[in-house]
């Protein structure tokens, strides 16, 4: 693992460690310590050329899943539960959970529905589309043929729906709980990027999901978390 520490404040919190995995969801928890503006350090951590998480992980938890962090004594992962973890212990001034009730109702369903929901559907069609790219080329036309099946019946209407159902929401809010930025963002960071990047959709049909996203990569949080990893997006 390689270290790369932040220094982008000089506060007294406790130093957090942020196992970040390439390729993975690590970056949204880099973008909230940036907006909770606490220090951390950043290992790095590479996958293989199986594209899996190496075992050096399941030292850190027994899952060798990344993101995960640690927090003095506490070793937390999901990102759901470490985005409400950190929140919740550092950032009560930082207004990134609602109090409204209305808005904490939608904070909470989108904090769900990212992994729950959208994210499943994502990762299948990473799936399919590795198989594509890496099938012997003895088998490929089957492969090839049976992926583009479940694509054409399955993913891409999933796809769609996805799509459909952000648009529609963003059509009434700025962001998905409401007019501020919160945790929800941040779960939906690298979802709602990658949905866009894996449906190539024509900015056109879905104006206000390309909003929410280029509102996303303007705060200054993101520019640092980027910068950190060497990427200017998390799509990347």
């Amino acid at each position: 693992m390689t270290s790369v520490e932040n220094k982008t404040t000089t506060s007294t919190s406790p130093l957090i460690t942020v196992y970040w995995l390439n390729e993975s969801r690590a970056d949204r928890i880099l973008l909230l310590l940036e907006e909770l503006e606490i220090p951390y350090v950043i290992e790095k951590v590479e996958r293989g050329l199986d594209k899996l998480a190496p075992a050096e992980l399941k030292k850190i938890h027994p899952l060798g899943k990344s993101p995960v962090i640690k927090d003095g004594d506490k070793v937390v992962a999901e990102s759901g539960f470490i985005i409400d973890y950190l929140i919740g212990k550092y950032g009560k001034e930082k207004h990134l959970k609602p109090t409204n009730e209305d808005d904490l109702f939608q904070y909470n369903y989108f904090l769900h529905y990212i992994e729950g929901s959208l994210m499943p559907i994502l990762v299948m069609k990473y799936v399919f589309s590795n198989l594509q790219k890496q099938a012997p080329w003895l088998i490929k036309p089957v492969v090839n043929g049976i992926c583009n099946k479940i694509n054409e019946l399955y993913l891409g209407p999933n796809i769609q729906t996805h799509l459909d159902f952000l648009e529609g929401e963003l059509r009434q809010r700025k962001w998905l709980a409401g007019e501020q930025f919160s945790g929800a963002d941040i779960q939906a960071s690298f979802a709602v990027e990658m949905l866009l990047k894996r449906a190539a959709v024509n900015e056109e049909s879905v104006p206000n999901l390309n909003r929410y996203v280029a509102a996303m990569r303007e705060r200054p949080a993101y520019k640092r978390a980027m910068e950190k990893v060497g990427k200017t997006a998390i799509a990347e």
